[in-house]
């Protein structure tokens, strides 16, 4: 008799993009760009690089448990109160704690087929049912679909909103149609990680301006702030979710560097606003090139264009290629969509470098 459940022995881990060491290696370069995991390419703000060093000679203590510095400029900025904010390892870290808090019994999990894969990995790995729907045209959640497979059962349904590995979004016509439609007594996940490149988009559905008790919106330090090693996101939510959810987290996370990392970065708006028109301008002139070469990108409010090529064989062709030029991006198999690519926008010189590999293939 086997001691591991058979939930977990099924399970397939979380597989990351490869990285820069590994490709060197594997290929003998001296320069690789990795534009394969939706980094911030001009890398954390130098504020937070200075902040996490001069903590350093501190690590030897426990960090403020409650995280109550970071939780209170969060909630500052957000016009909030410190109860409606949790923070945690990364937003993964936070959904991990959700699922810990509000899952019993026979509970079941709804989501969207093609979106990210942590939140299906941390979903199956729960051993409560995991239900997918299909995706609609133009690589777009269903929510009317997703509505409509709402059973007694189910407890929690998880949206990423942009979406994680496609770039698309539901709009607020849609959301809020939708969104007043679930019951009181299922939770809604909004995973918000690529909120910041997205917010200024009329059409899109910022989750704070919903005021629901049933939802919970997540956002993160990994993208637009560039602290992603650290691991360290935020969530959003009524007094009594955040309450249950900061009691199951684990004690000492986030970590000391997390936390001042985080703090420092939201204090550098200047940062921000460069990391955004950096990834504006990356966006236009790789997305114009797509088009000259007649390929099939999907308009995207993230970091990053996914591209869909219409076979897996291409793609892997494509992506051996592009990795012997050493240039790393994602071949979209593990998400469900073998037949697509995706690439995160760089800095100029790795846009340019990436459009070299990818036209000399093609």
């Amino acid at each position: 008799m086997s001691l591991i459940p058979s939930h977990i022995k099924s399970l397939r881990p979380y597989v990351p993009g490869r990285t820069i060491e590994e490709i060197k290696k594997e290929f003998n370069l001296d320069r690789v760009y990795k534009l394969a995991s939706n980094e911030n390419p001009l890398g954390p703000s130098p504020n937070a690089v200075k902040a996490m060093t001069e903590c350093m000679s501190d690590v030897h203590r426990y960090q403020d448990v409650g995280a109550i510095e970071l939780r209170t400029l969060i909630a500052q900025k957000y016009d909030l109160h410190i109860d409606n904010v949790a923070v945690g390892s990364g937003s993964e870290g936070i959904i991990s704690y959700i699922l810990r808090c509000f899952l019993q019994d026979d509970d079941e999990l709804l989501s969207s087929a093609g979106t990210f894969i942590g939140f299906q990995v941390l979903a199956k790995s729960s051993g409560k049912k995991y239900v997918e729907v299909p995706m609609k045209k133009g690589y777009k959640f269903d929510l009317d679909a997703i509505y409509n497979a709402i059973n007694p059962k189910t407890k929690i349904i998880y949206l990423c909103n942009p979406n994680n590995p496609t770039g698309t979004i539901f709009t607020k016509d849609e959301f809020e149609k939708f969104v007043d439609k679930v019951p009181e007594d299922v939770i809604v996940i909004l995973d918000e990680a690529y909120f910041e490149f997205a917010q200024d988009k009329p059409e899109y559905p910022d989750s704070l301006h919903y005021r629901h008790d049933n939802v919970i919106t997540l956002r993160t330090f990994s993208k637009v702030y560039g602290i992603a090693a650290v691991r360290i996101g935020y969530g959003f939510g009524q007094k009594d979710f955040i309450e249950s959810i900061m009691k199951v987290k684990m004690p000492f996370e986030p970590s000391l560097p997390a936390q001042v990392g985080a703090i420092a970065s939201l204090e550098d708006e200047a940062f921000l606003q460069k990391s955004l028109q950096i990834n504006q301008e990356g966006h236009k002139f790789i997305t114009d090139e797509f088009d000259k070469l007649g390929l099939n990108w999907i308009p995207s409010y993230a970091n990053f264009v996914m591209i869909d090529f219409g076979d897996e064989n291409k793609v892997a062709d494509i992506n051996e290629s592009m990795l012997r030029d050493g240039i790393i991006i994602r071949p979209l198999k593990p998400f469900g969509l073998g037949h697509c690519l995706r690439i995160t926008v760089g800095t100029e010189e790795e846009n340019i470098a990436m459009l070299k590999s990818l036209k000399k293939f093609i």
